[in-house]
């Protein structure tokens, strides 16, 4: 029998994904520590607090976004059993999107009240959905045979469930693809639709709870 080198223990992903995500939450707050300066020497601090409302917006969407991917991310995460090439190249694509998030939310505080803010959540639609079209178009390459197995005490038909995660990205793709084109019209619009789905996200076990069971009678 030929010997192989054996695929890398989860818990390496897992500990350069927690990395990833610790890192990125960092740089959120980069933008809001730089304001001190100005601030500070304002004859109003409360005035000048509120000039920069669009990097305080920023940073709580921007937080609201990467922490519910790290929550999602390990929710399910946590079920995985074993590595491939393929679980450790889709989790490396993912941390690339987590990697450029601090940019999006940068991008949009900058340019939210200018006349680039179009621009401003065009990219951070991208930045924020990048990893769903991504995804999408690998499990549609793959003809929805993801490669991944799940412990026993996965409350759910794997062999089922394999198929329902390339469905599970094609919902945030195509929500995706519906509002960062509306931001070039209505960046408005968009920027609240961007909430929404954050919002949705927010809490994965409930979301798939529901989702879920309602997709496996369906593949």
């Amino acid at each position: 029998m030929e010997k192989k080198i054996k695929h890398i223990s989860h818990k390496l992903i897992d500990s350069l994904s927690d990395g990833v995500f610790s890192i990125a939450l960092t740089l959120l707050g980069l933008d809001v520590v730089a304001l001190v300066p100005e601030i500070s020497h304002s004859e109003d601090i409360n005035s000048a607090l509120l000039e920069h409302w669009p990097t305080f917006l920023s940073y709580t969407l921007g937080f609201l976004v990467l922490f519910s991917m790290w929550y999602g991310y390990h929710a399910l995460g946590q079920y995985v059993e074993g590595t491939n090439t393929w679980i450790v190249w889709n989790h490396g694509v993912t941390m690339a999107w987590v990697a450029l998030i601090p940019f999006g939310v940068a991008l949009l505080a900058e340019n939210l009240n200018t006349p680039n803010r179009k621009w401003g959540v065009f990219y951070f639609g991208v930045c924020l959905f990048g990893q769903y079209w991504v995804n999408s178009l690998v499990g549609i390459f793959m003809r929805l045979k993801i490669q991944v197995n799940f412990t026993e005490d996965f409350p759910y038909p794997a062999k089922k469930m394999k198929k329902v995660l390339p469905i599970l990205w094609l919902f945030g793709a195509v929500t995706g693809l519906i509002l960062v084109p509306i931001s070039l019209f209505n960046p408005w619009v968009a920027l609240c639709g961007y909430g929404l789905f954050v919002i949705s996200q927010a809490n994965p076990i409930s979301s798939f709870g529901r989702l879920v069971p309602m997709l496996l009678k369906r593949v």
